[in-house]
Protein backbone atom coordinates (compact mmCIF):
# COMPACT_ATOMS: atom_id res chain seq x y z
CA UNK A 1 0.00 0.00 0.00
CA UNK A 2 1.17 3.26 -0.95
CA UNK A 3 1.72 6.02 2.04
CA UNK A 4 0.01 9.28 2.24
CA UNK A 5 3.52 11.25 1.33
CA UNK A 6 4.00 9.10 -1.99
CA UNK A 7 0.45 9.17 -2.71
CA UNK A 8 0.28 12.58 -2.77
CA UNK A 9 3.95 12.68 -4.44
CA UNK A 10 1.68 11.06 -7.33
CA UNK A 11 -0.39 12.81 -7.52
CA UNK A 12 1.56 16.02 -8.06
CA UNK A 13 3.76 14.55 -10.70
CA UNK A 14 0.28 13.40 -12.77
CA UNK A 15 -0.59 17.06 -12.34
CA UNK A 16 2.75 18.28 -14.18
CA UNK A 17 2.88 15.93 -17.00
CA UNK A 18 -0.32 14.32 -18.34
CA UNK A 19 -1.97 15.38 -20.79
CA UNK A 20 -5.79 15.61 -22.54
CA UNK A 21 -5.75 18.59 -24.69
CA UNK A 22 -6.98 18.88 -28.61
CA UNK A 23 -5.30 21.09 -31.28
CA UNK A 24 -3.91 24.53 -29.68
CA UNK A 25 -4.85 27.28 -31.90
CA UNK A 26 -1.36 28.99 -33.17
CA UNK A 27 0.35 31.04 -30.67
CA UNK A 28 0.59 34.36 -32.93
CA UNK A 29 -3.03 34.63 -33.65
CA UNK A 30 -5.14 36.74 -31.82
CA UNK A 31 -7.65 35.60 -29.79
CA UNK A 32 -11.38 36.75 -31.31
CA UNK A 33 -13.86 34.89 -28.90
CA UNK A 34 -14.69 37.50 -25.96
CA UNK A 35 -17.37 36.44 -22.83
CA UNK A 36 -19.54 34.09 -24.90
CA UNK A 37 -19.29 30.53 -24.47
CA UNK A 38 -15.70 28.69 -26.03
CA UNK A 39 -17.20 25.89 -28.24
CA UNK A 40 -15.96 22.40 -27.04
CA UNK A 41 -14.62 21.96 -30.81
CA UNK A 42 -11.74 25.32 -29.89
CA UNK A 43 -11.20 23.59 -26.69
CA UNK A 44 -7.15 22.55 -25.29
CA UNK A 45 -5.06 21.95 -22.63
CA UNK A 46 -4.90 19.99 -19.60
CA UNK A 47 -4.82 20.49 -15.69
CA UNK A 48 -0.45 20.63 -16.41
CA UNK A 49 -1.04 23.70 -18.29
CA UNK A 50 -3.04 25.35 -15.75
CA UNK A 51 -0.65 24.20 -12.61
CA UNK A 52 1.89 26.73 -15.04
CA UNK A 53 -0.54 29.53 -15.46
CA UNK A 54 -0.68 29.83 -12.02
CA UNK A 55 2.64 29.14 -10.89
CA UNK A 56 4.02 31.51 -13.23
CA UNK A 57 1.72 34.31 -12.37
CA UNK A 58 2.32 33.72 -8.55
CA UNK A 59 6.28 33.59 -8.83
CA UNK A 60 6.62 37.16 -8.19
CA UNK A 61 9.10 38.96 -5.84
CA UNK A 62 6.34 41.27 -4.69
CA UNK A 63 5.37 38.88 -2.25
CA UNK A 64 8.62 38.78 -0.24
CA UNK A 65 7.53 41.93 0.96
CA UNK A 66 4.31 40.30 2.26
CA UNK A 67 6.34 37.67 3.75
CA UNK A 68 8.34 40.16 5.46
CA UNK A 69 5.38 42.13 6.62
CA UNK A 70 4.39 38.97 8.31
CA UNK A 71 7.52 38.75 10.25
CA UNK A 72 6.18 42.32 11.64
CA UNK A 73 3.62 41.02 13.56
CA UNK A 74 5.83 39.43 16.00
CA UNK A 75 5.41 35.95 15.69
CA UNK A 76 7.98 32.96 15.96
CA UNK A 77 9.39 31.27 12.84
CA UNK A 78 6.81 28.41 13.23
CA UNK A 79 4.09 30.51 13.86
CA UNK A 80 5.04 32.56 10.87
CA UNK A 81 5.22 29.05 8.70
CA UNK A 82 1.75 28.29 9.92
CA UNK A 83 0.31 31.55 9.38
CA UNK A 84 1.43 31.26 5.72
CA UNK A 85 0.06 27.54 5.12
CA UNK A 86 -3.52 28.42 6.60
CA UNK A 87 -3.52 31.69 4.60
CA UNK A 88 -2.56 29.51 1.25
CA UNK A 89 -4.36 27.00 1.73
CA UNK A 90 -7.77 29.52 0.64
CA UNK A 91 -6.20 29.37 -2.72
CA UNK A 92 -8.21 26.10 -3.19
CA UNK A 93 -11.33 28.59 -3.69
CA UNK A 94 -9.38 29.94 -6.75
CA UNK A 95 -9.47 26.06 -7.80
CA UNK A 96 -13.38 25.26 -6.95
CA UNK A 97 -14.08 28.96 -8.79
CA UNK A 98 -12.71 27.91 -12.10
CA UNK A 99 -15.13 24.83 -12.40
CA UNK A 100 -17.68 27.13 -13.92
CA UNK A 101 -15.42 28.16 -16.61
CA UNK A 102 -14.66 24.81 -17.61
CA UNK A 103 -18.63 23.81 -17.68
CA UNK A 104 -20.05 26.62 -19.43
CA UNK A 105 -16.89 28.07 -21.42
CA UNK A 106 -17.32 31.52 -20.16
CA UNK A 107 -15.10 33.99 -17.95
CA UNK A 108 -16.16 34.19 -14.35
CA UNK A 109 -17.55 37.80 -14.58
CA UNK A 110 -19.58 37.11 -17.12
CA UNK A 111 -20.67 33.69 -15.20
CA UNK A 112 -21.27 36.32 -12.23
CA UNK A 113 -24.15 37.92 -14.20
CA UNK A 114 -26.54 34.29 -13.56
CA UNK A 115 -26.48 35.12 -9.99
CA UNK A 116 -25.97 39.07 -9.65
CA UNK A 117 -28.12 39.95 -12.56
CA UNK A 118 -27.04 41.75 -16.16
CA UNK A 119 -27.30 45.14 -14.45
CA UNK A 120 -25.94 44.64 -10.48
CA UNK A 121 -23.11 42.15 -12.19
CA UNK A 122 -21.27 45.33 -14.31
CA UNK A 123 -21.10 47.20 -11.46
CA UNK A 124 -19.33 43.86 -10.42
CA UNK A 125 -17.44 43.87 -13.33
CA UNK A 126 -16.17 47.29 -12.99
CA UNK A 127 -14.76 46.41 -9.55
CA UNK A 128 -12.86 43.25 -10.68
CA UNK A 129 -11.32 45.51 -13.60
CA UNK A 130 -10.38 48.23 -11.11
CA UNK A 131 -8.66 45.74 -9.42
CA UNK A 132 -6.97 44.18 -12.41
CA UNK A 133 -5.85 47.35 -13.34
CA UNK A 134 -4.27 48.22 -9.90
CA UNK A 135 -2.30 45.20 -9.75
CA UNK A 136 -0.87 45.98 -13.38
CA UNK A 137 0.29 48.91 -12.16
CA UNK A 138 2.01 47.46 -9.23
CA UNK A 139 3.66 45.22 -12.05
CA UNK A 140 4.59 47.80 -14.51
CA UNK A 141 5.91 50.19 -11.33
CA UNK A 142 8.03 47.15 -9.66
CA UNK A 143 9.18 45.60 -13.38
CA UNK A 144 9.87 50.05 -13.90
CA UNK A 145 12.60 49.54 -11.75
CA UNK A 146 14.10 45.99 -11.91
CA UNK A 147 14.49 47.36 -15.83
CA UNK A 148 15.82 50.55 -15.08
CA UNK A 149 18.61 49.01 -12.85
CA UNK A 150 19.51 46.53 -15.91
CA UNK A 151 20.09 49.43 -18.21
CA UNK A 152 22.01 51.22 -15.44
CA UNK A 153 24.09 48.51 -14.60
CA UNK A 154 25.16 46.86 -18.60
CA UNK A 155 25.20 50.89 -20.02
CA UNK A 156 26.15 52.80 -17.31
CA UNK A 157 22.85 55.27 -17.59
CA UNK A 158 21.81 57.85 -15.05
CA UNK A 159 18.45 57.82 -13.36
CA UNK A 160 16.27 60.30 -15.41
CA UNK A 161 12.88 60.82 -16.30
CA UNK A 162 13.57 59.84 -20.09
CA UNK A 163 15.25 56.44 -18.74
CA UNK A 164 12.08 55.93 -16.44
CA UNK A 165 10.31 56.19 -19.36
CA UNK A 166 12.14 53.81 -21.53
CA UNK A 167 12.08 51.00 -18.83
CA UNK A 168 8.14 51.90 -18.71
CA UNK A 169 7.35 51.54 -22.24
CA UNK A 170 9.42 48.19 -22.50
CA UNK A 171 7.92 46.27 -19.34
CA UNK A 172 4.50 47.43 -20.87
CA UNK A 173 5.37 46.35 -24.13
CA UNK A 174 6.06 43.07 -22.81
CA UNK A 175 3.33 42.39 -20.61
CA UNK A 176 0.50 43.91 -22.81
CA UNK A 177 1.49 42.56 -26.38
CA UNK A 178 1.18 38.75 -24.59
CA UNK A 179 -2.17 39.57 -23.07
CA UNK A 180 -2.97 41.11 -26.20
CA UNK A 181 -2.69 37.63 -28.46
CA UNK A 182 -4.84 36.05 -25.82
CA UNK A 183 -4.96 32.89 -24.06
CA UNK A 184 -3.27 30.27 -26.54
CA UNK A 185 0.13 32.43 -26.07
CA UNK A 186 -0.12 33.03 -22.35
CA UNK A 187 -0.41 29.61 -21.57
CA UNK A 188 2.54 28.50 -23.30
CA UNK A 189 4.87 31.95 -22.28
CA UNK A 190 3.67 30.72 -18.69
CA UNK A 191 5.20 27.52 -19.07
CA UNK A 192 8.23 28.47 -21.10
CA UNK A 193 8.65 31.07 -17.49
CA UNK A 194 8.05 27.99 -14.93
CA UNK A 195 10.51 26.19 -16.54
CA UNK A 196 13.35 28.49 -17.50
CA UNK A 197 13.02 31.17 -14.74
CA UNK A 198 11.83 28.84 -12.20
CA UNK A 199 15.51 27.62 -11.87
CA UNK A 200 17.04 30.43 -12.09
CA UNK A 201 14.43 31.71 -9.19
CA UNK A 202 15.62 29.22 -7.19
CA UNK A 203 19.23 30.11 -8.06
CA UNK A 204 18.75 34.07 -7.34
CA UNK A 205 17.02 33.63 -3.75
CA UNK A 206 19.98 30.44 -2.79
CA UNK A 207 22.18 34.20 -3.66
CA UNK A 208 20.20 35.45 -0.43
CA UNK A 209 20.85 32.65 2.03
CA UNK A 210 24.42 33.88 3.48
CA UNK A 211 22.39 37.10 4.12
CA UNK A 212 19.78 35.46 6.69
CA UNK A 213 20.17 35.80 10.21
CA UNK A 214 19.04 32.52 11.19
CA UNK A 215 20.36 32.83 14.77
CA UNK A 216 17.89 36.02 15.31
CA UNK A 217 15.19 33.44 13.55
CA UNK A 218 14.95 30.23 15.00
CA UNK A 219 15.58 31.94 18.77
CA UNK A 220 12.48 34.16 18.02
CA UNK A 221 9.74 34.45 20.80
CA UNK A 222 6.26 32.88 19.78
CA UNK A 223 4.05 36.31 19.67
CA UNK A 224 -0.01 35.85 20.78
CA UNK A 225 -2.15 34.08 18.47
CA UNK A 226 -5.04 36.27 18.64
CA UNK A 227 -3.44 39.76 18.10
CA UNK A 228 -0.08 38.67 15.99
CA UNK A 229 -1.13 35.46 14.22
CA UNK A 230 -4.66 36.10 13.03
CA UNK A 231 -3.50 39.32 11.61
CA UNK A 232 -0.67 37.29 9.72
CA UNK A 233 -2.95 35.11 7.98
CA UNK A 234 -5.30 38.14 6.72
CA UNK A 235 -3.05 39.37 5.01
CA UNK A 236 -1.43 36.82 3.33
CA UNK A 237 -5.16 35.96 2.17
CA UNK A 238 -5.91 39.73 1.31
CA UNK A 239 -2.21 39.94 -0.88
CA UNK A 240 -3.02 36.64 -2.86
CA UNK A 241 -5.92 34.93 -3.11
CA UNK A 242 -8.60 37.72 -2.85
CA UNK A 243 -6.89 39.64 -5.93
CA UNK A 244 -7.13 36.53 -8.27
CA UNK A 245 -10.93 35.15 -7.00
CA UNK A 246 -12.62 37.48 -10.11
CA UNK A 247 -10.56 35.87 -12.43
CA UNK A 248 -10.07 32.06 -11.70
CA UNK A 249 -12.82 30.76 -14.53
CA UNK A 250 -10.54 32.79 -17.18
CA UNK A 251 -8.13 30.02 -17.37
CA UNK A 252 -10.43 27.02 -17.49
CA UNK A 253 -13.06 27.96 -19.93
CA UNK A 254 -10.54 27.13 -22.83
CA UNK A 255 -10.13 23.51 -20.91
CA UNK A 256 -11.77 20.28 -22.90
CA UNK A 257 -14.95 18.74 -20.52
CA UNK A 258 -12.96 15.67 -20.43
CA UNK A 259 -10.59 16.76 -18.14
CA UNK A 260 -11.56 15.65 -14.43
CA UNK A 261 -12.76 18.15 -12.31
CA UNK A 262 -10.65 17.31 -9.38
CA UNK A 263 -7.50 17.67 -11.31
CA UNK A 264 -8.91 21.11 -12.20
CA UNK A 265 -8.79 22.29 -8.83
CA UNK A 266 -5.99 21.10 -7.80
CA UNK A 267 -4.38 22.10 -10.27
CA UNK A 268 -5.05 25.91 -10.02
CA UNK A 269 -4.71 25.24 -6.10
CA UNK A 270 -1.34 23.94 -6.16
CA UNK A 271 0.13 25.88 -8.69
CA UNK A 272 -0.33 28.77 -6.71
CA UNK A 273 0.73 27.42 -3.51
CA UNK A 274 3.95 26.40 -4.37
CA UNK A 275 5.30 29.50 -6.42
CA UNK A 276 3.26 32.02 -3.90
CA UNK A 277 4.50 30.10 -0.56
CA UNK A 278 8.10 29.62 -1.91
CA UNK A 279 7.95 33.50 -2.45
CA UNK A 280 6.89 34.54 1.25
CA UNK A 281 8.68 31.79 2.84
CA UNK A 282 11.82 34.05 1.47
CA UNK A 283 10.40 37.35 2.11
CA UNK A 284 10.01 35.85 5.68
CA UNK A 285 13.57 34.34 6.06
CA UNK A 286 15.41 37.76 4.45
CA UNK A 287 13.11 40.63 6.62
CA UNK A 288 15.13 39.77 10.11
CA UNK A 289 18.57 40.78 7.74
CA UNK A 290 16.37 43.40 5.76
CA UNK A 291 14.05 44.90 8.31
CA UNK A 292 13.08 47.67 5.97
CA UNK A 293 11.66 45.40 3.32
CA UNK A 294 8.55 45.45 4.64
CA UNK A 295 8.38 49.53 3.96
CA UNK A 296 10.71 49.60 1.48
CA UNK A 297 10.09 52.21 -1.63
CA UNK A 298 12.09 50.27 -4.08
CA UNK A 299 12.73 46.54 -2.73
CA UNK A 300 14.17 45.55 -6.07
CA UNK A 301 17.19 48.23 -5.33
CA UNK A 302 17.20 47.60 -1.07
CA UNK A 303 18.09 43.55 -1.93
CA UNK A 304 20.61 44.09 -4.74
CA UNK A 305 23.55 45.09 -2.55
CA UNK A 306 23.22 41.51 -1.22
CA UNK A 307 23.87 39.87 -4.87
CA UNK A 308 27.06 39.16 -5.98
CA UNK A 309 28.54 41.01 -9.47
CA UNK A 310 27.94 37.20 -10.95
CA UNK A 311 24.14 37.43 -9.90
CA UNK A 312 23.33 41.00 -10.33
CA UNK A 313 21.61 40.92 -14.25
CA UNK A 314 19.80 37.37 -13.12
CA UNK A 315 18.47 38.31 -10.13
CA UNK A 316 17.09 41.82 -12.02
CA UNK A 317 16.20 39.62 -15.23
CA UNK A 318 14.14 37.13 -12.78
CA UNK A 319 12.63 39.62 -10.73
CA UNK A 320 11.31 41.93 -14.14
CA UNK A 321 9.86 38.63 -15.55
CA UNK A 322 8.53 37.09 -12.75
CA UNK A 323 5.99 40.10 -12.17
CA UNK A 324 5.33 40.25 -15.82
CA UNK A 325 4.38 37.15 -15.83
CA UNK A 326 1.38 37.84 -13.17
CA UNK A 327 0.89 41.10 -14.82
CA UNK A 328 0.04 38.88 -17.96
CA UNK A 329 -3.20 37.33 -16.51
CA UNK A 330 -4.22 40.55 -14.86
CA UNK A 331 -4.13 42.54 -18.15
CA UNK A 332 -6.37 39.42 -20.07
CA UNK A 333 -8.50 39.32 -17.40
CA UNK A 334 -9.66 42.68 -16.71
CA UNK A 335 -9.92 42.81 -20.72
CA UNK A 336 -12.35 39.83 -20.13
CA UNK A 337 -14.21 41.90 -17.15
CA UNK A 338 -14.06 45.14 -18.84
CA UNK A 339 -16.64 43.30 -21.12
CA UNK A 340 -18.49 42.06 -18.52
CA UNK A 341 -19.33 45.56 -17.58
CA UNK A 342 -21.11 45.56 -21.06
CA UNK A 343 -18.14 47.28 -22.94
CA UNK A 344 -18.39 46.25 -26.58
CA UNK A 345 -15.25 46.27 -28.20
CA UNK A 346 -13.55 43.03 -29.37
CA UNK A 347 -11.50 41.73 -26.38
CA UNK A 348 -8.24 42.55 -28.03
CA UNK A 349 -8.86 46.55 -27.91
CA UNK A 350 -9.49 46.04 -24.55
CA UNK A 351 -5.71 46.15 -23.49
CA UNK A 352 -5.15 49.23 -25.25
CA UNK A 353 -7.84 50.52 -22.58
CA UNK A 354 -5.84 49.09 -19.80
CA UNK A 355 -2.63 50.50 -21.87
CA UNK A 356 -3.43 53.95 -21.26
CA UNK A 357 -4.72 53.91 -17.79
CA UNK A 358 -1.92 50.93 -16.30
CA UNK A 359 0.71 53.55 -17.78
CA UNK A 360 -0.44 56.43 -16.52
CA UNK A 361 -0.86 55.20 -13.28
CA UNK A 362 2.83 54.02 -13.35
CA UNK A 363 3.91 57.66 -14.16
CA UNK A 364 2.47 58.76 -11.00
CA UNK A 365 3.83 56.33 -8.96
CA UNK A 366 7.47 56.59 -10.64
CA UNK A 367 7.65 60.52 -10.95
CA UNK A 368 5.14 62.11 -8.32
CA UNK A 369 4.07 59.38 -5.42
CA UNK A 370 7.51 57.83 -4.54
CA UNK A 371 5.57 56.14 -1.87
CA UNK A 372 5.11 52.94 -3.77
CA UNK A 373 4.10 50.57 -1.43
CA UNK A 374 1.76 53.02 0.58
CA UNK A 375 0.09 53.17 -2.89
CA UNK A 376 -0.11 49.72 -3.03
CA UNK A 377 -1.13 48.81 0.29
CA UNK A 378 -3.49 51.43 0.08
CA UNK A 379 -5.40 49.98 -2.87
CA UNK A 380 -5.12 46.58 -2.27
CA UNK A 381 -6.89 46.87 1.38
CA UNK A 382 -9.81 48.54 0.36
CA UNK A 383 -10.50 46.57 -3.20
CA UNK A 384 -10.38 43.32 -1.03
CA UNK A 385 -13.15 45.03 0.82
CA UNK A 386 -15.60 44.42 -1.93
CA UNK A 387 -13.81 41.04 -3.44
CA UNK A 388 -13.87 39.07 -0.37
CA UNK A 389 -18.22 39.04 0.21
CA UNK A 390 -18.50 38.72 -3.42
CA UNK A 391 -16.86 35.70 -2.96
CA UNK A 392 -19.16 34.59 -0.61
CA UNK A 393 -21.73 34.32 -3.29
CA UNK A 394 -19.44 32.98 -6.19
CA UNK A 395 -18.54 30.25 -4.24
CA UNK A 396 -22.42 29.30 -3.45
CA UNK A 397 -23.17 29.33 -7.11
CA UNK A 398 -20.22 26.90 -8.24
CA UNK A 399 -22.11 23.68 -9.07
CA UNK A 400 -25.71 25.27 -9.04
CA UNK A 401 -28.21 27.21 -10.90
CA UNK A 402 -28.48 30.32 -9.26
CA UNK A 403 -29.64 29.96 -6.11
CA UNK A 404 -31.83 33.16 -5.31
CA UNK A 405 -32.66 36.32 -7.12
CA UNK A 406 -30.16 38.85 -8.08
CA UNK A 407 -31.88 40.97 -5.45
CA UNK A 408 -30.35 38.23 -2.82
CA UNK A 409 -27.08 38.16 -4.17
CA UNK A 410 -26.47 42.14 -4.00
CA UNK A 411 -28.45 42.73 -1.26
CA UNK A 412 -26.41 40.03 0.41
CA UNK A 413 -23.30 41.19 -1.21
CA UNK A 414 -23.73 45.12 0.25
CA UNK A 415 -24.43 44.45 3.78
CA UNK A 416 -21.35 42.15 3.40
CA UNK A 417 -19.39 45.14 1.68
CA UNK A 418 -20.91 47.88 4.55
CA UNK A 419 -19.60 45.54 7.09
CA UNK A 420 -16.12 44.10 5.66
CA UNK A 421 -15.57 48.19 5.08
CA UNK A 422 -16.35 49.43 8.80
CA UNK A 423 -14.43 46.85 10.37
CA UNK A 424 -11.20 47.67 8.12
CA UNK A 425 -8.62 50.43 9.15
CA UNK A 426 -5.68 51.42 6.13
CA UNK A 427 -3.43 53.83 5.62
CA UNK A 428 -6.36 56.17 3.96
CA UNK A 429 -9.63 55.28 5.07
CA UNK A 430 -10.38 53.49 8.51
CA UNK A 431 -13.97 52.18 9.23
CA UNK A 432 -16.30 53.40 12.30
CA UNK A 433 -16.13 49.96 14.12
CA UNK A 434 -12.13 48.83 13.00
CA UNK A 435 -11.78 48.76 16.84
CA UNK A 436 -9.32 45.93 18.73
CA UNK A 437 -7.90 43.80 16.61
CA UNK A 438 -9.91 44.76 13.67
CA UNK A 439 -7.69 47.92 13.52
CA UNK A 440 -4.66 46.31 13.06
CA UNK A 441 -5.65 43.15 10.67
CA UNK A 442 -7.48 42.50 7.43
CA UNK A 443 -10.29 40.84 9.79
CA UNK A 444 -12.89 42.58 8.39
CA UNK A 445 -12.49 41.29 5.16
CA UNK A 446 -13.18 37.61 6.44
CA UNK A 447 -16.23 39.01 8.85
CA UNK A 448 -17.93 40.95 5.65
CA UNK A 449 -17.58 37.64 3.78
CA UNK A 450 -18.75 35.40 6.48
CA UNK A 451 -21.88 37.65 6.41
CA UNK A 452 -22.39 37.66 3.18
CA UNK A 453 -22.04 34.28 3.36
CA UNK A 454 -25.02 33.20 6.05
CA UNK A 455 -27.36 36.34 4.24
CA UNK A 456 -27.27 34.70 0.97
CA UNK A 457 -27.64 31.48 2.32
CA UNK A 458 -30.41 32.20 4.60
CA UNK A 459 -32.31 34.02 1.65
CA UNK A 460 -31.44 31.09 -0.84
CA UNK A 461 -33.22 29.23 2.68
CA UNK A 462 -36.26 30.68 2.76
CA UNK A 463 -36.59 32.22 -0.65
CA UNK A 464 -35.09 28.87 -3.26
CA UNK A 465 -34.81 30.35 -6.81
CA UNK A 466 -35.64 27.48 -9.57
CA UNK A 467 -33.58 28.00 -12.37
CA UNK A 468 -32.28 26.40 -15.28
CA UNK A 469 -28.90 24.27 -14.29
CA UNK A 470 -26.05 25.74 -15.73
Amino acid sequence: MLSPKKTALSAALSLMTSRDRQTEPPLWRIEAIGIEPVPDHDRYGGAPQLFWVWFAGNLSFAYLVIGAVIWTFGLSLWQSVFALIVGLSAYWIIGYLGLPGQRTGIPTMAYSARYFGVHGNRFMAIVSWINMLGWETVVLVIATYAMETILKLLLGVPTTVLWVLLSLILSAALELTIAFFGHALIERFQQWFSFIFGVLTLLVLMAFIPHIKWHLILTKAPGPWLASFLPGVTIVVAASVLSWVTTASDYTRHLPKTVPPQKVVQAAAWGSIVSTGLMMFAGLLLSQSAPDLSSAVNPIALLLKWMPAWAEIPYLVVTMIGIIAGGILDAYSSGLSLLAAGVKVPRSRTIGVDAIVSIGASLYVLLVSQQFLFSFEAFLSLIAGFLAPWAAIALMNVSHAPRASAKAAMTSWILGTGIALSTTSTPIFTGPLALGIFRTSSLGYFLGFAVTLVLYWTWTTLHPHIGPKV
